[in-house]
């Protein structure tokens, strides 16, 4: 069958008039052997519509004017790239054209729902997704590409639609005239950080201060520094201790200090309160919707467009706050949290999900998908500060166990 329909298409090529007789009593031949099912009849289809477009320049030419026919720049830009994945593709001429139609007129996004509130998929947001097999599968292959200096999802929802652009400037998407950021996971969550949501002045001096202090107790820490985690039980192991209430004390003003400035100008209140409780969960839910509401507090966009490619069909999340997707049902969720990290300043801006209230999706390994640094190994403390600790309990990389016994809280002491 795939010789037959190849054969038809050497009638685009150049062929020698004395040959092309000859040719076509082949291929007539060969139709009246073919067998009275489907995939003949899909054949014939294919056969006839290269026919009819012979003086087109066959699937090429045909490809190649259906997306010059369409008015976005976005599509002009990347002609060579959609071409090739469209050629590649096998589809009926049935659903190329209703594809291109659709393309064309920008009614393959409604954007309408795309930017609705909660949680949607592709089956919702574009039209014939589940209906035509070449719809879902250009959309499935353009909203992996990075292209154009844009990334996964912003490029594929500009070739989608002409009304979807690339902002101007820094920004992420222009959706309809609405000023869109775009987080986008591919196997590992996305930070809500880049080059202009940094922390502030005098961070790095907080941060080895805190790490410092930490090293008192744990001279082998991981290279990342200490996890969240990790410190929210250092800090309840200390105050538990009666004769240690100066360094608890200390501990929490720096903690303080060092999250104020990974949030400069932020209210931090609730991530510290959530500290002294002693309350991990809550604690790391305060810190994702801090540093959600910092990083856009820092952009001139309307709202967070979420887009999970790991999900089958493609899920998006349209968002403007915390309190909003708390409506729909989902909230934040911060994967591994290093807030004493210097030597790469994204750290201390986790990767974030967004998952259901009830319930979750996330790696329990607790780096939200991309690969934890190796924690150095674990000692006993230098008798030289003349306190210790056991070791095992203050593991400050991404294993570390929650210290419960009171043998645990009590290896914390003061030696006179």
């Amino acid at each position: 069958m795939r010789d037959l329909i190849n054969l038809t298409k050497s009638l685009f090529e150049e062929v020698d008039a004395s040959q092309l007789d000859s040719m076509k009593s082949v291929i007539a031949g060969k139709i009246k052997e073919l067998p009275p099912d489907d995939v003949t009849i899909k054949a014939l289809r294919e056969i006839e519509d290269l026919l009819r477009h012979v003086n087109a320049g066959g699937k090429s030419g045909i490809i190649k004017g259906k997306l010059q026919s369409i008015d976005d720049p976005t599509v002009h830009a990347a002609q060579k790239e959609l071409a090739r994945y469209i050629l590649s593709m096998d589809m009926t001429p049935e659903h190329r054209d209703e594809m291109f139609d659709l393309w064309k007129a920008d009614k393959l996004v409604k954007r309408d729902v795309l930017l609705s509130p909660g949680k949607k998929n592709f089956s919702q947001i574009i039209n014939k997704y589940d209906s035509n097999p070449a719809v879902r599968e250009l959309v499935n292959d353009v909203m992996r590409i990075a292209a154009l200096g844009q990334g996964k999802g912003e490029f594929g929802l500009s070739v989608l639609s002409k009304s979807i652009n690339k902002q101007e400037g820094k920004g992420d998407l222009n959706i309809g005239g609405r000023a869109i950021e775009v987080k986008t996971t591919d196997g590992g969550a996305g930070r809500f950080t880049d080059q202009e949501v940094r922390p502030g002045p005098g961070f790095e001096q907080a941060a080895r201060e805190l790490a410092g202090f930490i090293k008192q107790y744990q001279p082998n820490m991981a290279k990342s520094g200490a996890n969240l985690d990790g410190i929210v039980r250092f800090y309840e192991l200390i105050k538990a201790n009666p004769d240690m209430k100066a360094e608890t004390s200390s501990l929490l003003q720096m903690i303080k200090n060092v999250i104020g400035l990974i949030f400069n100008g932020m209210d931090v209140s609730s991530i510290v309160k959530a500290i002294e409780e002693g309350n991990v969960n809550k604690v790391k839910q305060e810190y994702a919707k801090t540093s959600f509401n910092y990083y856009m507090g820092q952009k001139k966009d309307e709202g967070v467009l979420y887009i999970s490619l790991t999900k089958d069909p493609i899920m998006t999340v349209f968002f403007k706050n915390a309190d909003e997707l708390a409506q729909s049902g989902l909230r934040l969720h911060a994967g591994t949290v290093y807030i004493t990290s210097v030597a790469d300043v994204r750290l201390p801006y986790p990767q974030m999900e967004i998952v259901d209230t009830k319930g979750s999706t996330f790696d329990p390994s607790g780096t939200g998908g991309e690969p934890a640094p190796d924690p150095e190994p674990v000692e006993a403390p230098s008798a030289v500060t003349g306190k210790s600790v056991q070791a095992k309990d203050l593991s400050m990389g991404p294993g570390a166990k929650r210290a419960k016994t009171s043998a645990d809280v009590g290896s914390i002491r003061a030696r006179r």
